[in-house]
Protein backbone atom coordinates (compact mmCIF):
# COMPACT_ATOMS: atom_id res chain seq x y z
CA UNK A 1 0.00 0.00 0.00
CA UNK A 2 1.49 3.40 -0.79
CA UNK A 3 2.33 5.45 2.66
CA UNK A 4 0.09 8.02 1.78
CA UNK A 5 -2.99 6.30 0.66
CA UNK A 6 -5.93 6.19 3.30
CA UNK A 7 -6.45 3.79 5.46
CA UNK A 8 -9.39 1.05 5.39
CA UNK A 9 -10.91 0.30 8.67
CA UNK A 10 -9.80 -3.43 9.47
CA UNK A 11 -7.55 -3.75 6.24
CA UNK A 12 -4.70 -4.93 8.39
CA UNK A 13 -6.60 -8.56 8.71
CA UNK A 14 -7.53 -8.77 5.33
CA UNK A 15 -5.60 -10.78 3.30
CA UNK A 16 -4.00 -8.78 0.24
CA UNK A 17 -3.81 -10.35 -3.21
CA UNK A 18 -1.85 -13.24 -3.21
CA UNK A 19 0.14 -12.66 -6.37
CA UNK A 20 0.16 -9.43 -6.36
CA UNK A 21 0.59 -7.97 -2.86
CA UNK A 22 -2.22 -5.14 -3.95
CA UNK A 23 -5.74 -4.74 -2.24
CA UNK A 24 -8.24 -7.12 -3.25
CA UNK A 25 -11.54 -6.26 -4.86
CA UNK A 26 -13.39 -6.16 -1.60
CA UNK A 27 -11.14 -3.95 0.22
CA UNK A 28 -10.43 -1.60 -3.13
CA UNK A 29 -14.61 -0.75 -3.00
CA UNK A 30 -14.34 0.19 0.44
CA UNK A 31 -11.31 2.60 -0.48
CA UNK A 32 -13.38 3.73 -3.06
CA UNK A 33 -16.37 4.42 -1.42
CA UNK A 34 -14.02 5.98 1.77
CA UNK A 35 -12.75 8.80 -0.59
CA UNK A 36 -16.06 9.22 -1.82
CA UNK A 37 -17.52 10.42 1.30
CA UNK A 38 -14.75 12.56 2.37
CA UNK A 39 -14.55 14.06 -1.34
CA UNK A 40 -18.19 15.16 -0.56
CA UNK A 41 -17.20 16.87 3.37
CA UNK A 42 -14.37 18.13 1.52
CA UNK A 43 -15.99 19.48 -1.81
CA UNK A 44 -13.20 17.67 -4.17
CA UNK A 45 -12.62 15.43 -6.70
CA UNK A 46 -11.64 11.69 -7.76
CA UNK A 47 -10.41 10.54 -10.38
CA UNK A 48 -10.33 6.62 -10.99
CA UNK A 49 -8.83 4.31 -13.63
CA UNK A 50 -9.70 0.96 -14.83
CA UNK A 51 -7.44 -1.05 -17.44
CA UNK A 52 -7.43 -4.58 -18.57
CA UNK A 53 -4.44 -6.12 -20.59
CA UNK A 54 -4.71 -6.75 -23.96
CA UNK A 55 -5.17 -9.84 -25.42
CA UNK A 56 -3.86 -11.53 -21.63
CA UNK A 57 -4.94 -14.91 -22.88
CA UNK A 58 -2.09 -15.12 -25.87
CA UNK A 59 0.32 -14.93 -23.11
CA UNK A 60 -1.33 -16.52 -20.06
CA UNK A 61 -1.93 -19.59 -22.50
CA UNK A 62 0.22 -18.91 -25.92
CA UNK A 63 3.17 -18.62 -23.70
CA UNK A 64 2.24 -20.12 -19.94
CA UNK A 65 1.02 -19.17 -17.23
CA UNK A 66 3.92 -18.38 -15.81
CA UNK A 67 4.00 -15.95 -17.69
CA UNK A 68 0.77 -14.59 -17.73
CA UNK A 69 1.73 -14.29 -13.62
CA UNK A 70 5.24 -12.55 -14.14
CA UNK A 71 3.26 -10.11 -16.68
CA UNK A 72 0.76 -9.42 -13.89
CA UNK A 73 3.27 -8.89 -11.51
CA UNK A 74 5.20 -6.64 -13.60
CA UNK A 75 2.55 -4.34 -14.61
CA UNK A 76 1.44 -4.48 -10.79
CA UNK A 77 4.38 -2.87 -9.67
CA UNK A 78 4.71 -0.48 -12.52
CA UNK A 79 1.14 1.12 -11.65
CA UNK A 80 2.47 1.25 -7.75
CA UNK A 81 6.02 2.98 -9.33
CA UNK A 82 4.68 5.37 -10.98
CA UNK A 83 1.38 6.79 -8.89
CA UNK A 84 3.64 7.12 -6.16
CA UNK A 85 2.02 9.01 -3.25
CA UNK A 86 -0.74 10.62 -5.41
CA UNK A 87 -2.74 7.39 -5.58
CA UNK A 88 -3.26 3.27 -5.38
CA UNK A 89 -4.00 0.76 -6.89
CA UNK A 90 -5.79 -2.72 -6.42
CA UNK A 91 -6.11 -6.00 -8.25
CA UNK A 92 -9.51 -5.64 -9.67
CA UNK A 93 -9.60 -9.16 -10.77
CA UNK A 94 -7.99 -11.41 -13.29
CA UNK A 95 -6.30 -9.16 -15.62
CA UNK A 96 -7.67 -5.78 -14.32
CA UNK A 97 -6.30 -2.75 -12.06
CA UNK A 98 -8.51 -0.12 -10.52
CA UNK A 99 -6.45 3.19 -9.52
CA UNK A 100 -7.73 5.57 -7.35
CA UNK A 101 -6.61 9.54 -7.86
CA UNK A 102 -7.55 11.37 -4.73
CA UNK A 103 -8.00 15.00 -5.74
CA UNK A 104 -7.85 14.48 -9.44
CA UNK A 105 -9.94 15.94 -12.02
CA UNK A 106 -10.27 14.79 -15.66
CA UNK A 107 -7.56 16.27 -17.17
CA UNK A 108 -4.86 14.91 -14.24
CA UNK A 109 -6.98 11.35 -14.37
CA UNK A 110 -6.23 10.96 -18.69
CA UNK A 111 -3.14 12.22 -18.17
CA UNK A 112 -1.96 9.96 -15.76
CA UNK A 113 -3.73 6.68 -17.39
CA UNK A 114 -1.78 7.96 -20.77
CA UNK A 115 1.21 7.70 -18.98
CA UNK A 116 0.31 4.33 -17.84
CA UNK A 117 -0.64 2.94 -20.93
CA UNK A 118 2.24 4.37 -22.49
CA UNK A 119 4.79 2.74 -20.08
CA UNK A 120 2.80 -0.54 -20.51
CA UNK A 121 3.25 -0.41 -24.01
CA UNK A 122 6.89 0.27 -23.87
CA UNK A 123 8.04 -2.37 -21.73
CA UNK A 124 9.56 -5.58 -22.25
CA UNK A 125 9.54 -8.67 -20.13
CA UNK A 126 11.91 -11.59 -20.67
CA UNK A 127 10.23 -14.88 -19.20
CA UNK A 128 11.40 -18.20 -19.66
CA UNK A 129 13.46 -17.41 -22.91
CA UNK A 130 10.28 -15.29 -24.36
CA UNK A 131 10.57 -11.77 -25.08
CA UNK A 132 6.79 -10.42 -23.66
CA UNK A 133 5.10 -7.07 -24.60
CA UNK A 134 1.79 -6.02 -24.14
CA UNK A 135 -0.65 -3.36 -24.04
CA UNK A 136 -3.72 -2.09 -22.01
CA UNK A 137 -7.34 -0.72 -22.66
CA UNK A 138 -8.32 1.68 -20.26
CA UNK A 139 -11.23 3.59 -18.96
CA UNK A 140 -11.80 6.84 -16.81
CA UNK A 141 -14.11 8.37 -14.64
CA UNK A 142 -14.10 11.12 -12.29
CA UNK A 143 -16.39 11.80 -9.28
CA UNK A 144 -18.82 13.55 -8.96
CA UNK A 145 -17.79 14.79 -12.72
CA UNK A 146 -19.19 11.85 -14.09
CA UNK A 147 -20.92 9.75 -11.14
CA UNK A 148 -23.01 10.33 -7.82
CA UNK A 149 -21.78 7.07 -6.07
CA UNK A 150 -19.43 4.29 -5.28
CA UNK A 151 -21.36 1.69 -7.75
CA UNK A 152 -21.75 4.22 -10.47
CA UNK A 153 -17.94 5.25 -10.78
CA UNK A 154 -16.52 2.02 -10.91
CA UNK A 155 -19.76 1.17 -13.54
CA UNK A 156 -19.28 4.34 -15.95
CA UNK A 157 -15.07 3.77 -15.51
CA UNK A 158 -16.02 0.26 -16.82
CA UNK A 159 -18.03 1.14 -19.25
CA UNK A 160 -15.07 3.50 -20.91
CA UNK A 161 -12.78 0.51 -20.51
CA UNK A 162 -15.14 -1.77 -22.63
CA UNK A 163 -15.61 1.04 -24.91
CA UNK A 164 -11.64 0.92 -25.39
CA UNK A 165 -11.62 -2.62 -25.75
CA UNK A 166 -13.84 -2.53 -28.58
CA UNK A 167 -13.01 0.56 -30.41
CA UNK A 168 -9.73 -0.71 -31.46
CA UNK A 169 -7.66 -1.88 -27.67
CA UNK A 170 -4.52 -0.06 -26.20
CA UNK A 171 -6.49 3.13 -25.64
CA UNK A 172 -7.32 5.90 -23.00
CA UNK A 173 -11.04 6.43 -23.38
CA UNK A 174 -12.68 8.77 -20.67
CA UNK A 175 -16.51 7.83 -19.30
CA UNK A 176 -19.45 8.90 -21.56
CA UNK A 177 -22.65 8.62 -20.15
CA UNK A 178 -23.74 6.85 -23.51
CA UNK A 179 -21.09 4.47 -22.80
CA UNK A 180 -23.18 3.79 -19.63
CA UNK A 181 -26.13 3.32 -20.87
CA UNK A 182 -25.10 0.06 -22.25
CA UNK A 183 -24.81 -1.36 -18.93
CA UNK A 184 -28.50 0.37 -17.94
CA UNK A 185 -29.79 -1.26 -20.74
CA UNK A 186 -28.54 -4.61 -19.86
CA UNK A 187 -29.99 -4.42 -16.46
CA UNK A 188 -33.25 -3.85 -18.54
CA UNK A 189 -33.12 -6.62 -20.75
CA UNK A 190 -32.07 -8.73 -17.96
CA UNK A 191 -35.06 -8.32 -16.43
CA UNK A 192 -37.71 -7.90 -19.59
CA UNK A 193 -36.42 -11.60 -20.50
CA UNK A 194 -36.93 -12.96 -17.19
CA UNK A 195 -40.66 -11.27 -16.99
CA UNK A 196 -41.06 -12.38 -20.59
CA UNK A 197 -41.35 -8.73 -21.50
CA UNK A 198 -39.62 -8.99 -24.93
CA UNK A 199 -42.48 -9.62 -27.22
CA UNK A 200 -42.35 -8.84 -31.03
CA UNK A 201 -44.50 -6.42 -32.86
CA UNK A 202 -45.34 -7.59 -36.60
CA UNK A 203 -44.71 -5.25 -39.76
CA UNK A 204 -46.79 -6.31 -42.85
CA UNK A 205 -44.85 -7.46 -46.06
CA UNK A 206 -47.00 -6.47 -48.92
CA UNK A 207 -46.83 -7.84 -52.56
CA UNK A 208 -46.04 -5.09 -55.29
CA UNK A 209 -48.36 -6.67 -57.63
CA UNK A 210 -51.29 -7.87 -56.28
CA UNK A 211 -50.99 -5.32 -52.89
CA UNK A 212 -52.21 -8.22 -50.68
CA UNK A 213 -50.25 -8.92 -47.30
CA UNK A 214 -48.14 -12.05 -48.00
CA UNK A 215 -45.74 -12.08 -44.84
CA UNK A 216 -44.87 -10.14 -41.80
CA UNK A 217 -41.49 -9.68 -40.01
CA UNK A 218 -41.52 -9.94 -36.63
CA UNK A 219 -39.23 -7.03 -34.72
CA UNK A 220 -38.58 -7.41 -31.19
CA UNK A 221 -40.16 -4.40 -28.63
CA UNK A 222 -39.54 -4.18 -24.72
CA UNK A 223 -42.58 -3.48 -22.45
CA UNK A 224 -41.86 -1.23 -19.87
CA UNK A 225 -42.82 -1.07 -16.62
CA UNK A 226 -45.69 1.85 -17.96
CA UNK A 227 -47.00 -0.52 -20.55
CA UNK A 228 -44.94 1.39 -22.89
CA UNK A 229 -42.83 -0.29 -25.59
CA UNK A 230 -39.32 0.25 -26.57
CA UNK A 231 -38.11 -0.12 -29.87
CA UNK A 232 -35.39 -2.70 -30.98
CA UNK A 233 -33.01 0.14 -32.45
CA UNK A 234 -32.68 1.06 -28.74
CA UNK A 235 -31.12 -1.61 -27.19
CA UNK A 236 -30.17 -4.26 -29.88
CA UNK A 237 -26.62 -2.40 -29.61
CA UNK A 238 -25.85 -2.89 -26.06
CA UNK A 239 -27.56 -6.69 -26.56
CA UNK A 240 -25.18 -7.08 -28.74
CA UNK A 241 -22.67 -5.68 -27.00
CA UNK A 242 -23.15 -7.86 -23.74
CA UNK A 243 -23.89 -10.67 -26.38
CA UNK A 244 -27.29 -11.73 -24.64
CA UNK A 245 -28.80 -11.28 -28.74
CA UNK A 246 -29.65 -15.18 -28.66
CA UNK A 247 -32.06 -14.88 -25.99
CA UNK A 248 -33.67 -11.65 -27.43
CA UNK A 249 -34.01 -14.32 -30.44
CA UNK A 250 -34.91 -17.18 -28.43
CA UNK A 251 -38.16 -14.80 -27.19
CA UNK A 252 -39.37 -13.62 -30.55
CA UNK A 253 -39.13 -16.80 -32.49
CA UNK A 254 -40.83 -18.70 -29.67
CA UNK A 255 -43.54 -16.38 -29.78
CA UNK A 256 -43.78 -15.82 -33.76
CA UNK A 257 -44.17 -19.41 -33.84
CA UNK A 258 -47.26 -19.52 -31.60
CA UNK A 259 -48.45 -16.50 -33.27
CA UNK A 260 -47.65 -18.66 -37.17
CA UNK A 261 -49.97 -21.46 -35.65
CA UNK A 262 -52.73 -18.85 -34.94
CA UNK A 263 -52.71 -17.90 -38.53
CA UNK A 264 -52.64 -21.30 -40.36
CA UNK A 265 -56.57 -21.92 -40.38
CA UNK A 266 -56.91 -18.17 -41.41
CA UNK A 267 -54.48 -17.35 -44.01
CA UNK A 268 -52.22 -20.44 -44.87
CA UNK A 269 -49.89 -18.97 -47.24
CA UNK A 270 -48.59 -16.37 -44.89
CA UNK A 271 -44.33 -16.20 -44.49
CA UNK A 272 -43.26 -14.78 -40.72
CA UNK A 273 -40.13 -13.29 -40.80
CA UNK A 274 -37.88 -13.30 -37.66
CA UNK A 275 -34.31 -12.24 -37.27
CA UNK A 276 -31.49 -14.60 -36.09
CA UNK A 277 -27.97 -13.25 -34.94
CA UNK A 278 -24.80 -15.26 -35.23
CA UNK A 279 -24.94 -14.97 -31.32
CA UNK A 280 -27.89 -17.38 -32.06
CA UNK A 281 -25.66 -19.80 -34.25
CA UNK A 282 -23.24 -20.36 -31.14
CA UNK A 283 -25.83 -21.71 -28.85
CA UNK A 284 -26.88 -24.87 -30.66
CA UNK A 285 -28.75 -26.03 -27.21
CA UNK A 286 -31.08 -23.08 -27.95
CA UNK A 287 -31.33 -23.39 -31.93
CA UNK A 288 -32.14 -27.25 -30.66
CA UNK A 289 -34.83 -25.74 -28.29
CA UNK A 290 -36.75 -23.34 -30.54
CA UNK A 291 -36.56 -26.14 -34.04
CA UNK A 292 -37.97 -28.79 -31.22
CA UNK A 293 -40.64 -26.53 -30.19
CA UNK A 294 -41.70 -25.87 -34.37
CA UNK A 295 -41.72 -28.87 -34.91
CA UNK A 296 -44.55 -30.27 -31.80
CA UNK A 297 -46.18 -27.50 -32.97
CA UNK A 298 -46.12 -28.52 -36.76
CA UNK A 299 -47.43 -31.97 -35.84
CA UNK A 300 -50.47 -30.24 -34.03
CA UNK A 301 -50.88 -28.57 -37.10
CA UNK A 302 -51.23 -31.36 -39.19
CA UNK A 303 -51.88 -31.00 -42.53
CA UNK A 304 -52.01 -27.38 -43.24
CA UNK A 305 -48.18 -27.69 -43.19
CA UNK A 306 -46.55 -28.12 -45.73
CA UNK A 307 -42.58 -29.40 -46.54
CA UNK A 308 -42.03 -26.23 -46.92
CA UNK A 309 -42.17 -23.99 -43.43
CA UNK A 310 -44.24 -20.37 -43.15
CA UNK A 311 -41.27 -19.74 -41.03
CA UNK A 312 -38.17 -17.41 -42.26
CA UNK A 313 -35.09 -16.91 -40.98
CA UNK A 314 -33.50 -13.57 -41.59
CA UNK A 315 -29.99 -13.11 -41.20
CA UNK A 316 -27.87 -10.21 -42.11
CA UNK A 317 -24.12 -9.99 -43.76
CA UNK A 318 -22.53 -8.51 -40.27
CA UNK A 319 -23.78 -11.58 -38.41
CA UNK A 320 -22.30 -14.38 -41.04
CA UNK A 321 -19.18 -15.89 -40.67
CA UNK A 322 -16.53 -15.44 -42.88
CA UNK A 323 -16.13 -19.22 -42.83
CA UNK A 324 -19.09 -20.47 -45.22
CA UNK A 325 -18.59 -24.06 -44.42
CA UNK A 326 -19.02 -23.02 -40.93
CA UNK A 327 -22.19 -20.52 -41.35
CA UNK A 328 -23.89 -23.21 -43.38
CA UNK A 329 -23.28 -26.14 -40.84
CA UNK A 330 -24.76 -23.50 -38.23
CA UNK A 331 -27.84 -22.65 -40.58
CA UNK A 332 -28.41 -26.73 -41.47
CA UNK A 333 -30.89 -27.44 -38.32
CA UNK A 334 -33.33 -24.82 -39.32
CA UNK A 335 -32.63 -25.75 -43.44
CA UNK A 336 -33.32 -29.49 -42.46
CA UNK A 337 -36.32 -28.29 -40.99
CA UNK A 338 -37.74 -26.90 -43.73
CA UNK A 339 -37.13 -23.43 -42.97
CA UNK A 340 -35.97 -20.73 -45.91
CA UNK A 341 -33.58 -17.85 -45.59
CA UNK A 342 -33.13 -14.54 -46.29
CA UNK A 343 -30.74 -12.16 -46.48
CA UNK A 344 -31.07 -8.76 -44.66
CA UNK A 345 -29.81 -5.72 -45.71
CA UNK A 346 -28.84 -6.24 -49.13
CA UNK A 347 -26.37 -3.46 -50.10
CA UNK A 348 -24.70 -2.60 -47.24
CA UNK A 349 -21.92 -4.99 -47.26
CA UNK A 350 -18.96 -6.19 -49.55
CA UNK A 351 -19.92 -9.81 -49.49
CA UNK A 352 -23.51 -10.08 -50.00
CA UNK A 353 -23.43 -11.57 -53.62
CA UNK A 354 -20.67 -14.09 -52.61
CA UNK A 355 -23.22 -14.91 -49.54
CA UNK A 356 -26.12 -15.43 -52.09
CA UNK A 357 -23.82 -17.65 -54.40
CA UNK A 358 -22.67 -19.98 -51.57
CA UNK A 359 -25.98 -20.26 -49.36
CA UNK A 360 -29.22 -21.44 -50.15
CA UNK A 361 -31.01 -18.45 -49.68
CA UNK A 362 -34.65 -17.83 -50.54
CA UNK A 363 -35.31 -14.23 -50.18
CA UNK A 364 -33.49 -10.46 -50.53
CA UNK A 365 -34.08 -7.92 -48.51
CA UNK A 366 -32.67 -4.42 -49.75
CA UNK A 367 -30.83 -2.20 -47.75
CA UNK A 368 -33.28 0.21 -46.11
CA UNK A 369 -31.31 2.99 -46.68
CA UNK A 370 -30.89 2.15 -50.74
CA UNK A 371 -34.37 2.28 -51.19
CA UNK A 372 -35.20 5.51 -49.05
CA UNK A 373 -32.80 7.19 -51.92
CA UNK A 374 -34.36 5.65 -54.80
CA UNK A 375 -34.89 8.78 -56.07
CA UNK A 376 -31.51 9.12 -57.14
CA UNK A 377 -30.85 8.34 -60.43
CA UNK A 378 -27.30 6.37 -59.19
CA UNK A 379 -28.93 4.51 -56.56
CA UNK A 380 -31.78 3.28 -58.61
CA UNK A 381 -29.49 2.02 -60.84
CA UNK A 382 -27.74 -0.26 -58.21
CA UNK A 383 -30.91 -1.49 -56.73
CA UNK A 384 -32.32 -2.27 -60.52
CA UNK A 385 -28.78 -4.33 -60.23
CA UNK A 386 -29.65 -6.00 -57.31
CA UNK A 387 -33.42 -7.15 -58.70
CA UNK A 388 -32.02 -8.33 -61.88
CA UNK A 389 -29.12 -10.74 -59.90
CA UNK A 390 -31.90 -11.80 -57.29
CA UNK A 391 -34.54 -12.12 -60.50
CA UNK A 392 -31.95 -14.24 -62.36
CA UNK A 393 -31.43 -16.95 -59.51
CA UNK A 394 -34.85 -17.60 -58.38
CA UNK A 395 -35.11 -15.35 -55.39
CA UNK A 396 -37.70 -12.59 -54.27
CA UNK A 397 -37.10 -9.32 -53.25
CA UNK A 398 -38.20 -7.08 -50.51
CA UNK A 399 -37.39 -3.38 -50.36
CA UNK A 400 -37.24 -2.49 -46.70
CA UNK A 401 -38.74 1.29 -45.32
CA UNK A 402 -41.08 2.24 -48.14
CA UNK A 403 -42.60 5.40 -46.03
CA UNK A 404 -44.31 6.76 -49.10
CA UNK A 405 -46.38 6.20 -52.45
CA UNK A 406 -43.62 8.00 -54.71
CA UNK A 407 -40.90 5.46 -53.17
CA UNK A 408 -43.74 2.46 -53.40
CA UNK A 409 -44.37 3.58 -57.12
CA UNK A 410 -40.15 3.71 -58.00
CA UNK A 411 -39.74 0.37 -56.60
CA UNK A 412 -42.61 -1.34 -58.21
CA UNK A 413 -41.42 0.53 -61.43
CA UNK A 414 -37.79 -1.41 -60.74
CA UNK A 415 -39.38 -5.01 -60.14
CA UNK A 416 -38.93 -5.22 -56.62
CA UNK A 417 -41.20 -8.15 -55.60
CA UNK A 418 -42.25 -7.44 -52.17
CA UNK A 419 -41.96 -4.25 -50.01
CA UNK A 420 -42.75 -3.28 -46.40
CA UNK A 421 -42.33 0.13 -44.57
CA UNK A 422 -44.75 2.70 -43.27
CA UNK A 423 -46.30 3.11 -46.24
CA UNK A 424 -47.69 -0.42 -45.94
CA UNK A 425 -47.80 -0.31 -42.22
CA UNK A 426 -46.85 0.19 -38.73
CA UNK A 427 -45.51 -2.78 -36.34
CA UNK A 428 -48.15 -3.97 -34.30
CA UNK A 429 -48.77 -6.20 -31.53
CA UNK A 430 -50.47 -9.07 -32.01
CA UNK A 431 -54.07 -9.09 -30.73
Amino acid sequence: MNKSAPAIPGASARPLDLLTGLETRATFRELIESEISDSRQGNRQIGLIMLDLDRFKVINYGYSERCGDLLIQNVSALISRMLGENGQVGRWGGQEFLCILPGAGREATDNAAERLRQAIESMTLMADGYEIHASASFGTACFPEDAGDAAQLIAACGAAMYQAKNSGRNRVIHADPLHGQVFGLGKLLDSALREHRVIPAYQPIVDMNSGSIVAEEALARVVNADKSLLAAECFIEAARQLQVTYQIDRAIITSTIDHCVQQLSTNPQMAHFVNISGNLLHHPKVVSEILDLARSRCLACGDLIGATKPLVIEITERELLHDLDATRNMLRPFLDFGLRLALDDFGSGYSSFKYLADLPFSFVKIEGTLIQRIREKRVRTIVQGIQKAASDLGLITVAEFVESEEVATLVHAIGVDWAQGYYYGLPELAT
